[in-house]
Formats: structure tokens, sequence, C-alpha cells
């Protein structure tokens, strides 16, 4: 009676490791499965992150550029300001006793950057340090003017320099004409 205790106990404990085993397989392996898909599924949300942060970054620093562009822009004269300009060159030769027989302006649209090229062409005729002294005042306001080519003229036995300038406005253009 003894051994056939001992062998249902055997026969018992073979089906208890049966049976976790059974509970095992169904119960564990299936918790296990879910885990791995849960640990991809935050490694792929880790990722979406920082693709996003990445994203952020880089939207804040074209933002940034954008503005800084925006800020440069606001630096130049707007457009309507053109004729006060080009009076302001003409006043500025006349004060330094610079004649200005000659004044003439094209404009031309640089679309990309949202300005208006002005080119001015002038003739200018006066004594050699009052022309130089003239010169030196344009330069002053590189901001939004180039001189572009300055042209000797033939000056056939007169005591004055000529000069032909050709200089370059650069002016903001309005908003509409800028598309925005």
């Amino acid at each position: 009676m003894a051994d056939l205790l001992q062998r249902r106990l055997w026969i018992v404990a073979v089906g208890l490791v049966a049976v976790n085993g059974l509970v095992a397989a169904l119960l564990l392996l299936p918790a296990r499965a879910e885990r791995t898909r849960q640990e991809d599924e935050l490694l792929d949300l880790q990722r979406r992150i920082r693709s996003l942060q990445h994203e952020t970054q880089s939207t804040g620093s074209l933002l940034e550029a954008f503005k800084e562009v925006e800020a440069y822009g606001q630096g130049f004269p707007p457009r309507t300001d053109l004729v006060g300009l080009i009076e302001r060159l003409t006043r500025q030769a006349r004060t330094l006793a610079v004649e200005v027989p000659t004044v003439e302006y094209n404009l031309f649209e640089v679309k990309e950057a949202g300005l208006t090229k002005v080119t001015v062409q002038m003739g200018v005729q006066g004594a050699y340090s009052k022309v130089r002294r003239l010169l030196f005042e344009l330069e002053r306001m590189r901001r939004f003017l180039v001189i572009e080519q300055v042209t000797l003229r033939d000056a056939a036995g007169e005591a004055q320099l000529q000069l032909n300038l050709q200089l370059a406005l650069y002016l903001r253009a309005a908003p509409e004409d800028r598309g925005t």
C-alpha cells in the first residue's frame, strides 16, 4: 500500500508539473509576447519623440532665421521713400557745392529678397575735395546704397572734376508686392 501511495503521489506530482507547464505555456507565453509588443511600441514612440524633438529644433531654427531675415529687411527704407531718398542724394551733393546736372533712375524687383533695386545714374561735377567728400557721404549710406560704378568724364579743359556715378538703392517692397 505504501508503494501504491507513493506511486499516486508521483502521478499527482507529474500531473501538477504538467499542469504547471500547461499554465506557463497558456498564460506566460502570451504575456511575454504582449510585453515584447509593448516594448517595441515603446521604442517606436521614443524614436518618434526624438524625431519630433529634432523637427521642433529645426523648425525653431528656421523660425529664428525667418525672424532675422524679416528684421534685416526692416532696416531698408520703404519703397515709398524713393523720391525722398533721391532728393536727399541731390541735396547732399548741393550742400557740398557739387553740381548734379542729371539724375536718372530705373527700378528692378528683387523678389527673392522682397526688395526693390533702384539704379540711379547721377552726373556730378565740382572741386576734387568736394566730390571726394560726396563719395565719402554716399559710402556712409551703405546699409541701403551701393556705389556700383564711378566713371570720370572728359572735362574738356574744365577746372572741375566731372563724374558719372551709378548707384544702387535697395528699398523694402510693399507687403502686397512681396506676396505676404
